[in-house]
């Protein structure tokens, strides 16, 4: 299996672009549709509301139990800027056989090692608790870009754990999904965000695929960030975007994509 690593050095700025922002949509209660339902629904309702109100309070976060004594922290970091805080974890598989759903577990440290947030939330993306796959060998860049915290909170150092877990399916080494084509977008007053295309050079579909991007100056981390591709085709490429956290100007560009369908069962 191939890393989709693509390194990009000192990319140029290109004209002035805008920072995406979400919309938030408001939704209009409906009392005569819920009239009209009848006592028997509401009471379904009711059962359904409380049936997922038990599973809530039962969910558990993140619980990283041994150590992974296979999978080597490398490289570990936290950047920060206005919009928050992203960790970055580098990991190296030096056992024999390929891991799929490894978790990791961070905890991110302000002055003094006084802890200041970690991962076992429950309920969290998939992707910002757990690696999706390590190859024998294999080297891969995690980003958790998903970090709030409260001010005048300022992150200062990271603490990562590593979990066990799973086989993966002999499907996996198939895979190949390459970065290319990364360009800038945007400038410093706006946000700068880097463009690029996610290829599968595999038959296997992908969706919801992560990919992880890492921007490295004078070989320390400076800022990071996360891309989701909704959909990538069987022998098919894909446009993405990466919005930072941190400084990506005149630094070195890595990209790491982390593949959501391995192609067999476990």
């Amino acid at each position: 299996m191939r890393r989709a690593t693509t390194g990009v050095a000192a990319l140029a700025l290109l004209p002035a672009g805008h920072r995406a922002t979400a919309g938030v949509a408001a939704l209009a209660l409906l009392p005569a549709a819920l009239a009209a339902s009848g006592c028997e629904s509401t009471r379904a309702t009711a059962a359904k509301f409380a049936q997922e109100g038990d599973r809530a309070f039962a969910a558990r976060g993140l619980r990283v139990g041994a150590v992974n004594r296979d999978v080597a922290v490398l490289e570990r970091a936290v950047v920060s800027d206005v919009n928050g805080a992203a960790a970055v974890v580098v990991l190296r598989n030096r056992g024999a056989r390929a891991l799929a759903d490894v978790p990791v577990a961070i905890a991110v440290k302000g002055a003094g090692g006084r802890l200041l947030w970690r991962n076992d939330a429950p309920g969290l993306e998939e992707g910002l608790t757990h690696v999706a796959l390590l190859a024998p060998g294999q080297t891969v860049t995690w980003v958790n870009d998903q970090i709030l915290l409260s001010p005048p909170a300022r992150p200062s150092s990271l603490g990562a754990r590593v979990g066990a877990g799973e086989p993966a399916p002999p499907s996996a080494a198939r895979l190949d999904i390459a970065v290319e084509d990364p360009r800038f977008e945007g400038d410093p007053a706006s946000g700068l965000t880097v463009l690029a295309r996610a290829v599968n050079r595999s038959d296997v579909a992908q969706d919801n695929l992560v990919i992880a991007a890492v921007a490295r100056r004078g070989g320390k981390i400076v800022a990071a960030g996360r891309a989701i591709v909704p959909h990538l085709r069987a022998d098919g490429g894909e446009r993405f975007q990466v919005f930072f956290v941190g400084d990506p100007r005149d630094a070195e560009l890595t990209f790491d994509a982390q593949p959501s369908t391995l192609g067999g069962a476990r």
